[in-house]
């Protein structure tokens, strides 16, 4: 788990109490439906997805980098120093959490040195250590409370570095992400400032990533969202290249624990894989496999613009149940 710069040991007990006891379930309940179709407010967001050629062009525009800046790190594993990369990869790394998130529907964020700073550091215990752990112990080579504060509050990688992590850890793959809490960080509508910290692979050391996840804007009011709940993928046309085999639905003090979700290909109902539900990272969430897929695998890519249409029933919040259904159309960017 991962703490806040103001009021560490708080947030630390209180998101660990969520993981221990959920959230309560509330006996008196009402039943409505929301069917949720993308809303398209201009005044708010730029980017339409009910708009297949909108959704083409933010994914070329904004996913696509055709000419990779260097990472030019200047740091050292031998020295302990964490050193700092090339500004245009930082930028790139910045664009691809953005690109996430505005096609998820939620305001986008900025880097800023300091955030850099303590990811950059916990990165070099990483790779240095050859191992992840978000409370690295001070016996670790290259520690200090730098790193360590930037451990605890980043979704960390190794092997993978840059924009390739925050893919990474958008898809979650692998037992222990049944969760998809480094994407519901990511996704996480109240962050406004995030840091970045990566490490290249040299001959002797693995690559490594940190991507500090909390700022001191955790408990502010949920912004506007785009369509009121984050989903992965978002509801509307989506590029397959970005769809991963765990899909999930993310509603602020939602309860799961009783919720059914079905989903119909191009109107035929296909198997679905409901994970355990997890509280406790960012805000509550929803995690389903479709046709058997498992989480390593790549979402294969379309013969022709395919929709899905996901129907979510039996959702516990503020005493009412309430049942979602919105629509994916996953297609080919290059068709």
């Amino acid at each position: 788990m991962i703490r806040k710069n103001l009021g560490w040991i708080t947030i630390s007990l209180i998101v660990f109490s969520l993981l221990l006891i959920g959230v309560p379930e509330v006996n008196s309940q009402a039943n409505y439906d929301v069917f949720l179709p993308i809303i398209f407010n201009p005044e708010h967001f730029s980017l339409n997805l009910n708009d297949r050629a909108s959704s083409l062009d933010f994914y070329i525009s904004k996913y696509i980098i055709d000419n990779p800046p260097p990472i030019n790190w200047t740091g050292s594993h031998t020295n302990c120093a964490p050193g700092a990369v090339n500004p245009d990869y930082t930028t790139e790394v910045l664009g691809r959490i953005n690109f996430y998130r505005t096609m998820a529907g939620i305001p986008e964020v900025s880097f800023s040195e300091e955030s850099n700073r303590h990811a950059q550091a916990a990165a070099l215990v990483m790779s240095v250590n050859n191992t992840l752990n978000h409370y690295p112990p001070d016996t670790y080579l290259c520690y200090s409370s730098v790193a360590y504060e930037g451990a605890s509050s980043s979704n960390l990688s190794i092997g993978n570095v840059g924009w390739d992590a925050i893919t990474s850890q958008m898809k979650d793959r692998g037992e222990k992400n049944y969760a998809v809490g480094h994407r519901r960080w990511i996704l996480h509508p109240q962050t406004k400032i995030m840091g970045t910290g990566n490490i290249p692979q040299t001959s002797n050391y693995r690559s490594s990533s940190a991507l500090r996840v909390f700022d001191d804007h955790f408990w502010d009011p949920r912004p506007w969202t785009r369509d009121g709940f984050v989903a992965w993928p978002p509801p509307g046309y989506v590029p397959y290249p970005v769809v991963y085999p765990r899909w999930s639905f993310s509603y602020p003090d939602a309860n799961f624990d009783q919720a059914t979700v079905d989903v119909l290909e191009e109107g035929r109902s296909i198997p679905v894989f409901i994970e355990s539900v997890r509280y406790g990272y960012s805000e509550s969430t929803i995690v389903w496999l479709l046709n058997g897929m498992d989480s390593y695998n790549y979402w294969p890519k379309p013969s022709k613009d395919t929709s899905y249409i996901i129907q979510i029933d039996n959702v516990l919040h503020d005493g009412q149940i309430i049942n979602f259904n919105y629509e994916v159309i996953v297609f080919d960017p290059k068709s």
